[in-house]
């Protein structure tokens, strides 16, 4: 049997049918996806590359031929902490920690459709070019809407473009908390509520006619819902306001949750200024964040 190291220097036979990975592609979508196209699905994929340590930069080039710039900018799992001296065009380029859906159609202009997964910022939740909804790291749910059309929804492709403005506003990592949290706290608002978001229930019945199939924790709701946690975290990602809602008088503070509610929740919140979703999303989590950038800097 050889070593580790021996087997770390096995150069593989390159494989005749160069498959190009799409932006930002997880590592093991694309390998499945370059078996396959070479014959070679599953088991047989893996036991062609059994003789090299872990998959890393050198066994995909030997395996595909393709540049190394190539791979270090379409495959985030490939970098390592010097790239970002050698390119300094990675700036900005997702990182492997948000992951979501490739838009279906636009994998399918590069031959027979497949899922594919690629790692994204927690804005991008859909395909401006087919108008489909894709979910994002953050809203991502794997149910039975595989591509949510949103061609009727101009009102998500408006939140899409508030969505983005925020990030410029306010910096992408302040948004990026401040949306996580709308998120949560708007989805168990839509599930407590004594009364419907009247706003939520028309884009579903867009979305699918029948209301037995809106299902809370189905991809429709997401998106549904999804115009809402954007207004939610323009205010979450604003200090002015978080400080009005937390340091001032309870008038102030009234002041801050009407501004708020009347814009979201038609003039209430489920348990009035004290709502707890509300006070846990601003005064608990916000101010302890841990974990990498969605982003490479």
């Amino acid at each position: 049997m050889m070593s580790p190291a021996t087997r770390h220097r096995v150069r593989l036979r390159r494989l005749p049918r160069r498959v190009a990975p799409f932006p930002n592609e997880h590592l093991s979508s694309y390998l499945h996806r370059l078996g396959e196209a070479n014959g070679l699905p599953g088991n047989a994929f893996e036991n062609h590359i059994a003789n090299t340590a872990i998959p890393d930069r050198e066994t995909i080039h030997d395996l595909t031929g393709l540049p190394e710039r190539t791979l270090i900018f379409a495959l985030p799992e490939l970098r390592t902490p010097d790239d970002l001296d050698t390119y300094p065009a990675l700036r900005g380029r997702p990182t492997a920690v948000g992951s979501s859906n490739y838009c279906p159609y636009c994998a399918g202009l590069r031959g027979p459709a497949r899922p594919v997964r690629v790692w994204a910022t927690h804005e991008q939740v859909l395909c401006r070019r087919h108008r489909i909804w894709t979910g994002g790291p953050v809203l991502t749910c794997e149910d039975r809407w595989s591509r949510i059309d949103i061609s009727e929804l101009p009102d998500v492709l408006a939140a899409h473009h508030r969505h983005q403005r925020l990030i410029v506003r306010f910096g992408r990592e302040q948004v990026r908390h401040a949306f996580e949290d709308a998120s949560c706290l708007v989805h168990q608002w839509h599930k407590g509520l004594p009364w419907p978001f009247r706003s939520v229930h028309a884009r579903l019945a867009i979305l699918e006619p029948d209301p037995g199939r809106w299902c809370l924790s189905s991809a429709i709701c997401r998106t549904a819902e999804y115009p809402v946690t954007v207004a939610v975290t323009t205010f979450l990602a604003d200090a002015a306001w978080r400080n009005r809602l937390l340091h001032m008088d309870m008038v102030d503070r009234q002041g801050a949750i009407d501004c708020l509610t009347e814009t979201v929740t038609d003039g209430a919140v489920p348990a009035g200024v004290f709502d707890p979703l509300l006070t846990q999303c601003i005064e608990q989590r916000y101010h302890a964040r841990a974990g990498p950038a969605e982003t490479v800097s």
